[in-house]
């Protein structure tokens, strides 16, 4: 049976926490979630007037090796959305790695489940196509159905998405192969482009249009954002949005599609531009939030 993500039922928000890189906890981008708590997220959304609660994901370190102890992050994040959807909770998901998301899709279990994509990079690749072997990098291609099939078996829930239903916006750092398959694919883009003026909410908003989207997971991997605010993890590259961007970007979201769940991902606070890169992060949260808030 199908979790109904009716917006207009959301009595609280639950922040589901991942702090796992590759399984691992607090290391690398499994630091981000810790480091956006101490810098006043909860007490930022208690401004807004709505209950918070959270969940924890627990350690998997009985699971074997960086594939099978990522792979047990997304079940259990699978779970963890599903039990708060069925509790009237927005989820919320402060994660490490960007494959939080395919959980994400498992515990929301919408056949026409739509996301926006903020991420510097396409995350399309699949093991036969990688050449840097980084898991992070597939997680659409997860989403889609196009890599890591039997494991996708076994997270609760989850069923492929039409990559019509990807918009991604301020993505960039591609290679020519990584870029040929995301223009051969279905999914919209806004790019990003170092030294180029892009106005990034007036091309997501005609991207937008041409997708259609309705119940929609805002994913934020915070290397979207420009190399001039801090470096958001060790992938990080020019030509991204700004500070002023991302917020406008959100404002026209929250108008154009119906969220049902926010990830935020992929930033590293030991990279020593943590401060700059976290208040860019809440004030998105906060964002999404109170226009849950607001329904």
């Amino acid at each position: 049976m199908s979790v109904q993500n009716d917006p207009t039922r959301y009595t609280s928000v639950r922040l589901i926490i991942a702090p796992f890189h590759a399984g691992i906890f607090n290391h690398r981008v499994g630091a981000g979630p810790t480091h956006l708590l101490s810098c006043g997220l909860i007490e930022r959304l208690r401004f807004l007037n709505i209950k918070i609660d959270t969940e924890e994901v627990a350690l998997v370190y009985d699971f074997e090796g960086d594939i099978g102890r990522s792979f047990e992050v997304i079940r259990r994040i699978a779970r963890a959305v599903r039990r708060a959807v069925e509790e009237n909770a927005f989820p919320v998901i402060l994660a490490g790695n960007c494959n939080a998301s395919v959980g994400v899709a498992g515990g929301l279990q919408n056949a026409d489940l739509g996301f926006v994509w903020f991420d510097a990079h396409s995350d399309l690749d699949t093991p036969d196509e990688t050449v840097s072997g980084y898991l992070d990098g597939m997680g659409v291609s997860m989403l889609a159905g196009k890599s890591w099939k039997a494991f996708l078996e076994t997270i609760p829930g989850f069923q492929p998405i039409n990559l019509e239903r990807v918009v991604y916006c301020g993505v960039r750092d591609l290679s020519d192969a990584q870029h040929s398959r995301l223009q051969e694919s279905p999914a919209r883009a806004v790019y990003g482009k170092e030294d180029a003026e892009i106005d990034f909410t007036k091309e997501l908003d005609k991207e937008l249009k041409e997708a259609n989207l309705q119940s929609t997971v805002i994913h934020l991997d915070v290397d979207c954002l420009d190399t001039a605010l801090g470096k958001a993890n060790e992938y990080a590259a020019p030509g991204g949005l700004s500070a002023g961007d991302l917020s406008g970007c959100m404002e026209l979201l929250l108008d154009k599609v119906t969220p049902v769940a926010m990830t935020v991902a992929s930033y590293n606070p030991k990279l020593g531009d943590g401060v700059t890169i976290a208040e860019a992060a809440i004030d998105a949260i906060c964002k999404v939030v109170a226009s849950i808030r607001q329904t």
